[in-house]
């Protein structure tokens, strides 16, 4: 009792004893939901409030690997067994003071990966195994492909490094005062750059909106909120596929570990665009959780490591995604 109890005070002592200004925090890391036919939306990565000082410029480079096993039978068919890959090479720019403008070009790869022994053994260890994955050898390219009766809505093939949709964005952090939680709007939208044959993009524009908070409630621990709105253009696919509105939000709690690491807890909920199609590979959505490091290497390059589980069925999200970012920045990025 006594151990526990000193315990808990030597941990309260090591939150509160250094000064807000002494750890370097990098954000929320730029998740998404990375279920391969949602990647073909326009969907917000999850960020930081805070803009870029006026005149400063952010070269942003990200890559995701995710693990997709997903069979539906019935009405519609469909197979997805592989993984994807998505690279975003991306640019901000401090543009005034509180503005801050993006551009973001990503990259997509289907192959046969290598993500599965490892989940195999994690999921063996814990005795949740997938059946499906059964079915199929390991780090195979087995097919992509959503068929309803005779139509065709889905069929991708192997891609390597193929142009997905491009996006720009503008940010504007709002002044609530000393003490105030930091509150940013967001306005995006997506350029049809992608090649909606071969599922790397939809073909259509989409526009979105959203909302970014940062909090940092303890010297040692920032919190981050998104909430995110998306308006994709539709219909899509031979079977003319209508949409609703995507809505996804985020919660990260960052806690720094040293003065220039610190560990990311992240969960982050999306719904799914597509009506009334009864599949729930397309209708329903996701749920995930994700656990990360933050390293500020410099005051001008950060990296950020993340695994995200999903914790919804397998067909609305990617079953595990890695996902490594690092930021260059000009100047001290953030003011």
């Amino acid at each position: 009792m006594r151990l526990g109890v000193i315990a808990l005070l030597v941990v309260a002592l090591w939150m509160t004893t250094a000064s807000a200004g002494d750890f370097s925090f990098l954000g929320p890391m730029p998740a998404r939901n990375f279920q391969p036919i949602q990647l073909i939306f326009l969907n917000l990565p999850f960020e930081r409030a805070a803009t870029l000082a006026p005149a400063t410029i952010a070269f942003d480079l990200q890559s995701a690997e995710s693990n997709v096993i997903a069979t539906t039978h019935g009405g519609t068919e469909s197979l997805l067994k592989f993984e994807s890959n998505r690279t975003v090479i991306g640019f901000r720019y401090g543009v005034a003071p509180q503005w801050e403008a993006s551009a973001d070009f990503p990259f997509i790869s289907r192959f046969g990966g290598f993500l599965d022994p490892i989940i195999d053994a994690v999921e063996g260890l814990f005795g949740a195994g997938n059946p499906e994955r059964d079915l199929y050898p390991n780090n195979v390219f087995k097919d992509f492909s959503v068929v309803r009766g005779d139509t065709v809505l889905f069929k991708g093939r192997a891609e390597y490094f193929q142009l997905g949709d491009l996006w720009l964005s503008l940010k504007r952090e709002l002044d609530l005062g000393e003490g105030a939680p930091r509150i940013a709007l967001r306005t995006a939208i997506k350029a049809p750059t992608g090649n909606s044959d071969e599922i790397t993009g939809s073909g259509k524009p989409d526009f979105g909106v959203g909302l970014a908070a940062d909090y940092q409630l303890l010297p040692r621990l920032m919190l981050y909120f998104n909430f995110n709105m998306v308006y994709p253009v539709g219909p899509l696919t031979p079977a003319h596929l209508t949409l609703d509105p995507i809505f996804s939000e985020s919660f990260a709690a960052e806690l720094a570990l040293t003065r220039t690491v610190s560990a990311v807890l992240h969960e982050a909920a999306y719904s799914s665009p597509f009506h009334g199609t009864q599949v729930a590979l397309l209708n329903n959505g996701a749920t995930e959780l994700g656990l990360g490091l933050n390293w500020a290497v410099h005051p001008n390059l950060g990296l950020q490591l993340l695994a995200i589980e999903n914790v919804s069925g397998v067909e609305s999200a990617a079953d595990l995604t890695v996902l490594l970012a690092a930021t260059i920045t000009s100047a001290t990025s953030h003011r």
